[in-house]
């Protein structure tokens, strides 16, 4: 039977207005992706100056470590280069391991986020029953090397609450399956952290917890309760015991203690320029602990106010370009982990300047990448490993939106909109497939 040559037309016609279907890419499965050809996140750049930051703050350290520890090192270790090159040997190791870390995916650490708590939880524990007691505080495992197992914590505990809220979603915003878990288990380490004498610690894991909370999206009633509970705690920390006492006493009343006094006058000393790198003479024995909590002081005598303004300016850089990573991360994970390390760092620095310049009461903590500690200095650099990871990943969502929306108002894939309607709708139009988000979660 012969076809009309019309009905040839028509379906050629139909046929050239039909979409044509492309095909589809390969995914990529960037758990396993090691390489720039199997990840193309590896080929972007990442952010100079977080690492101009970073690296600037650890060349210093090394130099004023050894500057102010020069007296210490020869009266105590019989050398006077021991700590010069001890810090130097854990900066090259640390920036292997922050370039290292930087070039992985940083949702590995995801899914080994409750690993990595137990691991800081066994060392607050031992170091507790096997640890060196220094000044009155058990701090320090020390086999060969000094390993202080509360810095190890203090990055598990980011991970941990960042792996922990980003699962929970708008959950968070429940009491008993959202906001008790997490509590318990930073209680749980800061309890741990308290028991070795170590309070400054234990109030910045308490900031890290309740920051990261409520960025989460947390009842901001329940941000308020917890810190109504752990006032009481803190407060008899501080006048119970009693060395902490004698402190808290001597700033309420301006009596400074021998410590802040050597502080403010090494600061003072310095004036404006400084007495020259290396010209410093409080380090000749009159203010204790200048090459770790007080080597502030240090940067003051020798390179001036201009250098302590250079310091904080540097601190301000690396938080910056920390919240700026977390702002572009691509999920929840990303944008949790960069906010709590950030926040590690600014208010660990913000306590030791504090405490320096006698603000607050004294506490013992260092001051990141600049005081001596090869634990402190190698945990640091390789937190910054994560945040140089992150930012490496392209982007973008407000954080703004995480308080709207514990959801964050946008998927883990990063797109926007009400549990990702409105891109549902786009791909649909487009033809694409609809992602796995139950895979993403």
């Amino acid at each position: 039977m012969a076809v009309p040559v019309s009905t040839f037309v028509q379906g050629a016609a139909r046929e050239s207005r039909a979409p044509r279907s492309r095909p589809r890419a390969p995914a990529i499965d960037r758990r396993a992706a090691t390489t720039a050809a199997e990840d193309p996140a590896l080929d972007r750049p990442m952010d100079p100056w977080l690492f101009i930051a970073t690296a600037a703050l650890t060349c210093l350290g090394v130099v004023m470590v050894y500057s102010a520890g020069i007296y210490t090192a020869q009266a105590n270790y019989g050398n006077w280069e021991y700590f010069l090159r001890r810090q130097g040997l854990f900066a090259l190791i640390g920036l292997v391991l922050m370039l290292g870390v930087s070039r992985l995916d940083y949702r590995i650490f995801r899914r080994y986020a409750r690993h990595l708590m137990v691991v800081g939880l066994i060392g607050l524990v031992a170091v507790l029953f096997l640890g060196t007691e220094v000044n009155g505080a058990r701090r320090w495992l020390r086999y060969g090397i000094n390993i202080q197992p509360s810095e190890i914590a203090k990055v598990a505990l980011a991970i941990f609450l960042s792996a922990t809220l980003a699962k929970q979603g708008e959950r968070v915003r429940r009491f008993r399956d959202g906001f008790l878990p997490v509590i318990l288990v930073a209680s749980l380490t800061m309890v741990l952290v308290l028991l070795e004498k170590d309070l400054g610690t234990t109030i910045l894991l308490g900031a890290l917890t309740l920051t990261a909370l409520y960025v989460a999206g947390t009842r901001l009633a329940y941000v308020v309760a917890a810190i109504m509970l752990a006032a009481p705690v803190v407060w008899h920390q501080i006048v119970g015991v009693g060395y902490r006492r004698s402190r808290f006493l001597d700033f309420v009343s301006g009596e400074h203690s021998y410590q802040i006094d050597q502080s403010l006058i090494t600061i003072g000393s310095g004036g404006v320029w400084g007495v020259g790198l290396g010209a410093g003479r409080q380090k000749l024995g009159f203010l204790p602990e200048n090459h770790t909590d007080f080597i502030l002081a240090s940067i003051g005598e020798e390179l001036g106010y201009v250098g302590i303004a250079a310091v904080i300016a540097l601190y301000g850089l690396l938080v910056w370009r920390g919240l700026k990573a977390a702002q572009e991360a691509p999920d929840r994970f990303g944008t949790y982990l960069a906010l709590c390390i950030s926040t590690l760092f600014g208010i660990q620095a913000l306590i030791n300047m504090g405490v320096v310049l006698n603000l607050i009461p004294a506490k013992g903590i260092t001051l990141p990448f600049l005081s001596y500690g090869g634990s402190s200095l190698l945990v640091s650099m390789g937190a910054i490993g994560i945040l140089l990871a992150i930012s490496r990943r392209p982007r973008a969502w407000k954080i703004s939106d995480m308080r709207r929306s514990p959801s964050g108002g946008k998927s883990e894939r990063g797109g926007k909109g009400k549990r990702d309607g409105k891109g549902d709708k786009d791909r649909k139009k487009r033809g694409g497939p609809r992602p796995n988000m139950r895979r993403s979660a």
